[in-house]
């Protein structure tokens, strides 16, 4: 009977020595998949701004950029090209930083709040570019409101015949529908290009979790 005792002892210590060593494999592997993630995170946000660049470049040799340039108005697109450079600087640099945080840490814990931070920067790195985009358009076409001659032509008709209202009116839904549909689109992009990963790092914080430490 006392053999039998011990021998139950002896296998329960074996037991968790074999689930000590399969929780240690498991967050081996888990470790690897989310630095990668991570990684790639990285990588993506700079391909899509080196991408988003030369789009704008190749843009600001079109007719209406370079009709858009003799309004001069530096002082107020200049400030807001600034903001959107150090907005982007800050999110590559968070998500550089998560990135080596992720690869170098030995602590489940700490690799949890790794893959929960870096979510969060990522859906704030989503909402900044949506918000920039539709904050940069309504200045765009505040400044095609003010300054481009045919709108202030028609305006000018339109208020010598007492319609400046349904002008008005016609030009802020239109201005409405476009960044709706602007900001759709941008949803939609960032949805498709990170949604993959932001789910595979997810799948992984749920694996960590079941991890008893």
């Amino acid at each position: 009977m006392e053999e039998l005792d011990l021998l139950k002892k002896h296998w329960k210590k074996e037991e968790s020595t074999f689930e000590q060593v399969s929780d240690k494999q498991i967050y081996s592997m888990i470790h690897k998949t989310s630095s990668s993630i991570v990684k790639w995170i990285f990588i993506i946000s700079i391909i899509e701004f080196v991408l988003w660049s030369l789009l704008s470049f190749f843009i600001s040799e079109g007719d209406l950029i370079k009709q858009f340039n003799e309004y001069h108005v530096e002082h107020i697109m200049t400030p807001v090209l600034i903001i959107g450079y150090v907005g982007l600087a800050y999110f590559f640099y968070q998500f550089y930083i998560n990135y080596r945080k992720i690869s170098t840490t030995d602590n489940v814990q700490q690799l949890i709040n790794s893959i929960l931070r870096t979510r969060k920067k990522v859906y704030q790195y989503v909402w900044f570019n949506i918000l920039y985009a539709i904050i940069s358009s309504i200045i765009v076409l505040c400044v095609q409101f003010n300054y481009d001659p045919r709108v202030i032509a028609l305006l000018n008709t339109a208020e010598d015949s007492s319609r400046t209202f349904i002008v008005y009116a016609i030009y802020i839904a239109v201005v409405v529908v476009f960044l709706a549909i602007f900001a759709g689109f941008i949803w939609l992009f960032y949805r498709l290009l990170y949604g993959f990963l932001l789910k595979r790092l997810y799948k992984n914080y749920q694996e960590l979790k079941k991890i008893d430490f």
